[in-house]
């Protein structure tokens, strides 16, 4: 990390010197870095720095002695930045003479591919040393966000869901790793979560959730077990070829689960009735209008009635917030026993559904978070009560329109809503806490962690009712602290006009 962060400032046109004391690491730094480093085994007593920024290994006891022989060696007017992914800059800074002059620069690795660069400023930081730091940013050719000096800044705080929510998702047997690392990737993250902390190590991702865990002390951020026992066992991950896959010549076992967007041609051969008047009921239909001869549409509950007799799959969409089970119910008395029906299962309770119904063989839930088309695997509950005759249709029907299906246990959330609800529930919390505007952190997350979209907009995708839902659901099996946070209303609300976005900021703030 030291060695990259030097080669993008002497990139960047500054005359850059690196201190590194193991005579290896030396080594290898010389033969990454440019022409423009000079390479030093220590910290000189006197030097003519205007920035230093310190790399060492995330420990406090490490990093305050380094800081405090910065102070002693450069100049009154020269910036002290740390490097630190989640301490402290405000405690940091203490084993200086000059708080004042004391920023974070959080680079993320690789640092000459990664954009972004996390700009903390503390309570005690001037507006000069801030404005400095933010130069060098933009010199070098990164992107600087804006974040105050809290437990794991922006992306290390809002990515633990995605890591923390994915182990629980696995201790509750929602389903196998590898099927929930390839829903992940067909929701549009990069990588998978354990194969993601494979490759970052699996110590090192603990550490990172033990700090902000110890410095928020929110259950919802704690540290695992299963990770806790992989690390006790030395199991950490891909540079110790086995984690939570294991490896042979680097790689592991992956599921593939690529398909060939809406095969030409192919048809549904059913009689399919659309319920709801949502997003997700507006693409159904959408989706399977070219592969479907017979498609009604019903946008009103008051409609039911009008529900064609011959109707062979039923799928009820509702109002993507809502609990269907009353509507569901009324269907599995109305059609024939033959007829299967397609329920919401991030809204609709399917246990709690089960016991009222005539027929629960027939009815299945699925679950599409957002947007049909950015989503390229649908879970589908493999419930007790759910028959094999649905479960084979419900991988034709959506297969047909070029979606994989990953079947999963019924859980609240299953997958999907858990791991995303809870990224975009922390990011609408961590703003609230003025961790950040609601566009750094967006911009964070999308250039920090290649996420496919900033957690703030996926919200307004999804929708904050829905998410509410998914959230208060999760709470009630997994405990109150994983419960929706009071400003998720706000990604309901009206963004159309200038005017309805600042309104609409004043009201995320003043939480």
């Amino acid at each position: 990390m030291g060695a990259g962060i030097a080669d993008v400032a002497a990139r960047g046109g500054y005359a850059v010197e690196l201190v590194e004391p193991d005579p290896g690491a030396r080594e290898r730094a010389l033969a990454r870095v440019t022409e423009n480093v000079t390479v030093r085994a220590s910290i000189p007593e006197r030097s003519d720095a205007v920035l230093a920024i310190e790399a060492v290994p995330e420990r406090m006891d490490f990093k305050q002695p380094v800081f405090a022989q910065l102070d002693r060696a450069l100049g009154a007017d020269a910036i002290l930045a740390t490097n630190t992914s989640s301490l402290s800059v405000r405690e940091l800074a203490e084993a200086t003479g000059r708080p004042q002059r004391v920023v974070g620069l959080h680079f993320f690795n690789p640092p000459t591919a990664m954009k972004l660069v996390e700009i903390v400023e503390t309570d005690r930081t001037s507006d000069d040393a801030f404005e400095r730091a933010r130069a060098f940013v933009e010199r070098i050719g990164k992107t600087g966000v804006t974040c105050a000096d809290t437990p794991g800044f922006i992306v290390n705080r809002v990515a633990r869901p995605f890591y923390l929510q994915s182990m629980r998702a696995l201790e509750a047997g929602v389903a196998g790793i590898e099927e929930l690392d390839a829903l992940a990737r067909c929701a549009g993250f990069r990588m998978g979560p354990f194969e993601l902390m494979d490759l970052i190590g699996l110590d090192v991702n603990l550490a990172t959730s033990e700090s902000v865990y110890e410095r928020l002390e929110a259950e919802r951020l704690a540290p695992r077990p299963m990770q806790r026992d992989l690390v006790a066992r030395g199991r950490l991950g891909r540079k110790t070829g086995t984690g939570f896959y294991v490896y042979e010549n680097g790689r592991h076992a992956k599921l593939d689960l690529a398909l060939d967007a809406s095969p030409a041609g192919k048809q549904l051969e059913e009689a399919v009735c659309i319920i709801g008047f949502s997003a997700l009921a507006d693409d159904l239909a959408r989706a399977l209008e070219a592969h479907c001869d017979r498609l009604q549409r019903i946008e009103n509950d008051e409609f039911l009635d009008t529900l064609d007799s011959d109707a062979t799959l039923v799928i009820d969409a509702g109002d993507g917030f809502s609990d269907r089970s009353e509507i569901v119910a009324q269907l599995d008395r109305r059609c024939d026993a033959s007829t299967m029906i397609f329920v919401d299962a991030y809204a609709t309770d399917l246990a709690g559904l089960a016991p009222r119904l005539r027929h629960p063989q027939r009815v299945l839930g699925f679950g599409v978070l957002g947007d049909l088309d950015a989503q390229r695997a649908i879970e589908v509950v493999d419930a007790d009560a759910t028959g094999d005759d649905a479960l084979a249709l419900a991988q034709e029907c959506f297969e047909i329109v070029g979606k994989a299906v990953v079947l999963v246990e019924d859980r609240p959330g299953l997958y999907l809503g858990r791991v995303v609800g809870s990224i975009v529930n922390e990011a609408m919390i961590a703003v609230a806490q003025d961790v950040a505007e609601p566009d750094a952190i967006d911009l964070a997350m999308t250039l920090g962690v290649n996420y496919p979209r900033g957690p703030i907009a996926w919200g307004r995708e999804i929708g904050g009712k829905r998410i509410t839902r998914i959230l208060k659901r999760l709470a009630q099996t997994d405990g109150q602290e994983f419960a929706p946070h009071r400003s998720l209303w706000v990604l309901d609300a009206d963004s159309e006009s200038d005017a309805s976005e600042e309104e609409e900021r004043g009201s995320m703030n003043s939480f």
